[in-house]
């Protein structure tokens, strides 16, 4: 009975790491919506020019440089930005009609995606819904939104093309966001800023309007301790499991081949109460916990079935030597 409660410990375990698992992919995807799908490589890039927006995605259209996303945010309201991509577009869910397309970079027309708490106001006519903006209406191809991503349910984003007429915007006006491959080659993010005439460049944070604000999280640690802890509960329940077989063993009168052959019977039971359970978690935890991060689990999940057979190779081989000396 104890052999079979231990058995149902460790299947515990094993689904509180998965629930572990589950809840860190959850934190990060969250934080990766209120960053509007960008990576921890986007860069703020500051600048004073007065440029137009318009030309300066015109011009930057001509350049050959590595694939990247531009968001303009307004300076006077991060949540209503301008959205550039050349080859690089971080699609976000949408709760209604469509995300940007690469086409729409490309079209005179500029479109708009809202969030689903978004405070501008929009209008809709007819069957069409409309916002304003540069002292025009803007269709709204699609609403944005994700459960508990504040900052991007309350977004807006219009679409900036260099096909489009120039804007009222200046580069002063807002405040560059660049994400994409061209974070990582110095050369042509070197040419892009010579464009913009950037004075600056600091790491992106959305907390605050000049994103400046350095992010803090001890998410990663608790979850990283979390699981720590059920690998550690879970050899302590194995090596529990394995005192009344040691006990068998040193109380054993045999000898030779048929001691041998009774330690490895107790081996195998032994596997039987550890693997079971560790076979029965992996099958729950993919049918009922949502995991992004399966690897993770799976490395985790792999790592436990090998401390666990290298526990019961070690404490009942190790019993064997010392009772033949």
């Amino acid at each position: 009975m104890k052999k079979f409660i231990s058995s149902v410990i460790i299947f515990l375990v094993v689904l509180l790491a998965a629930v572990a698992i589950s809840k860190n992919d959850a934190i990060k995807y969250n934080n990766t919506m209120n960053r509007l799908g960008m990576s921890d490589d986007a860069t703020v890039l500051r600048t004073n020019s007065k440029k137009n927006l318009t030309n300066t995605v015109k011009k930057l259209s001509t350049m050959d440089l590595s694939s990247y996303q531009l968001i303009f945010f307004d300076k006077n309201n991060s949540s209503f930005g301008y959205i550039y991509s050349n080859h690089t577009l971080h699609k976000l869910p949408t709760i209604s009609g469509r995300y940007f397309s690469k086409t729409d970079f490309q079209s005179e027309t500029p479109f708009a995606v809202q969030g689903q708490q978004s405070d501008i106001p929009s209008y809709k006519p007819q069957s069409q819904e409309y916002i304003k903006s540069d002292k025009r209406y803007i269709s709204v191809i699609g609403n944005i939104g994700f459960n508990n991503a504040d900052i991007l349910n309350e977004q807006t984003l219009v679409s900036i093309s260099p096909t489009q007429p120039k804007s009222n915007k200046t580069l002063s006006d807002v405040v560059p966001v660049i994400d994409g491959k061209i974070t990582s080659s110095k050369h042509d993010l070197s040419q892009l800023k010579k464009v913009m005439r950037v004075s600056s460049t600091h790491k992106y944070s959305p907390q605050t309007d000049d994103f400046s604000e350095v992010q803090t999280n001890s998410n990663g640690n608790l979850y990283i301790i979390s699981l720590l802890l059920t690998f550690l509960v879970s050899i302590a329940v194995e090596i529990y499991i394995l005192l009344s077989l040691r006990f068998d063993i040193k109380k054993t009168k045999l000898t030779g081949d048929l001691k041998n052959n009774y330690r490895n019977g107790l081996l195998i039971r032994y596997l039987l109460f550890t693997m079971i359970p560790y076979a029965a978690a992996f099958a729950w935890s993919n049918w009922k916990i949502v995991i992004i991060s399966h690897s993770t689990f799976n490395i985790y999940l792999i790592l436990s079935v090998i401390a666990a057979i290298a526990v019961g190779v070690y404490q009942i081989y190790f019993v064997k030597k010392r009772s033949d000396n």
